[in-house]
């Protein structure tokens, strides 16, 4: 039997949304400066990720060590703390990093500062560099919209919005305004 190559999906692709994991050695002693850097990242109420278009869902989370099954014969645990960073993305990764490394430099120098091996300052193109050094598939990831864009998911949340209105506003509204509105909120 012949292994048709065409057909092994890609395990960071859902439709056309990607999903990027990347795992690197937080240097030992930094793991509660980079605590307090991660937990004001949205202390505004708003992600940073947020500034980039093509951000679906992205997070960064500690792992002090991986949790093993007891009766594994011996422990298997990490020599340091890890920082994960999985984000899922429109399109194409590179173009996504490239972004990520120059549009939000201010907080990536805030938070690699604290990896092992991760450049100085943690921006740009060095930046870029060691992010897929350290990038592993994702193996396994949900996409809500696979096939839809974060610009067309913003797009119909706005709608619906405005279609609330209307819905509350409409007992007020004589039927040619009513009409007006509603086809003006659905082209």
């Amino acid at each position: 039997m012949l292994l048709d190559l065409g057909a092994i999906r890609d395990p960071n692709r859902a439709g056309q949304a990607y999903a990027l994991t990347f795992l690197m050695p937080i240097v030992p002693g930094d793991e509660d400066l980079l605590r307090t850097e991660l937990e004001a990242l949205g202390a505004d109420g708003v992600s940073p990720l947020a500034r980039l278009a093509r951000t679906h869902f992205g997070r960064w989370v500690i792992c002090p060590d991986f949790v093993t099954d007891p009766e594994q014969p011996a422990p298997d645990p990490l020599g340091c703390q890890y920082l994960i960073f999985s984000v899922c993305i429109d399109g194409e990764p590179d173009s996504y990093l490239a972004e990520l490394c120059t549009e939000l430099a201010p907080e990536t120098r805030r938070i690699w500062r604290h990896c092992i091996n991760a450049p100085d300052p943690a921006e740009g193109p060095e930046l870029h560099a060691y992010l897929r050094h350290n990038q592993i598939d994702t193996g396994l990831f949900y996409s809500a919209y696979p096939n839809v864009t974060v610009g067309e998911v913003r797009r119909v949340l706005h709608q619906q919005a405005a279609l609330r209105m209307l819905a509350v506003d409409a007992p007020s509204l004589d039927p040619a305004e009513l009409q007006r509105r509603f086809l003006a909120e659905v082209r």
